[in-house]
């Protein structure tokens, strides 16, 4: 599929500080499905209480990942080893932190420069084109603990819980109006989880 600037750019809005919650893979069909929380408005009414989506990639190609963690008294960081069976319990390992940064579409190689080399994973799940990339990233406090993730893949969906179909554009007018509403203090966007306008 094709992506343009306007729905990457809506894409990576509506996954800012999104609760990233587990993730699945299944090699043989070459797809992954990330498991989100995300901050999103209806057009009209109060915040939906259920904010669980699947970020769903079909067409994978490869996946590379780096696990580790760096006490302050440690020159390098220590790399912990993964497969594709332990990614999950990886993920979870991390309590349902944030996404961290603001931008996870289609960035440029140079993105991964600081933790290529620190690869507890990199496998080539197909002969996919993949066209497109994903990199997922979240951390806490405790080590600290830190996890890259960059995903090839040629197209994406949005599945709600129920694993029924969500418009990409949908998707994306939702996170826009909660972005919207936190910068304009409307109560409906005030979360314990995201700092208030400044």
């Amino acid at each position: 599929m094709e992506l343009s600037d306007e729905q990457r750019h809506g894409l990576n809005t509506a996954l800012s500080e999104a609760t990233y919650v587990g993730l699945t893979i299944d090699e043989a069909a070459a797809t992954v499905r990330v498991e989100l929380q995300v901050l999103a408005l209806p057009a009209e009414g109060p915040a939906t209480e259920n904010r669980t989506v699947i970020l769903a990639l079909t067409g994978v190609g490869r996946i590379a990942a780096s696990l580790r963690k760096k006490d302050w008294y440690d020159e390098d960081p220590i790399v912990e080893p993964l497969d594709l069976a332990g990614i999950d319990a990886a993920v979870r390992s991390f309590g349902g932190g944030a996404l961290h940064g603001w931008e996870f579409f289609d960035l440029p190689d140079s993105s991964w420069t600081q933790w290529r080399e620190l690869l507890s994973l990199d496998t080539k799940v197909s002969d996919q084109p993949a066209d497109h990339v994903v990199e997922l990233y979240q951390q806490d406090g405790v080590g600290p603990r830190e996890l890259d993730m960059r995903i090839w893949f040629t197209d994406v969906s949005i599945r709600n819980d129920g694993d029924a179909d969500i418009p990409l554009q949908d998707f994306i007018d939702g996170g826009a109006r909660w972005w919207d509403a936190h910068d304009h203090n409307d109560p409906r966007a005030v979360t314990a989880e995201v700092a208030p306008p400044l």
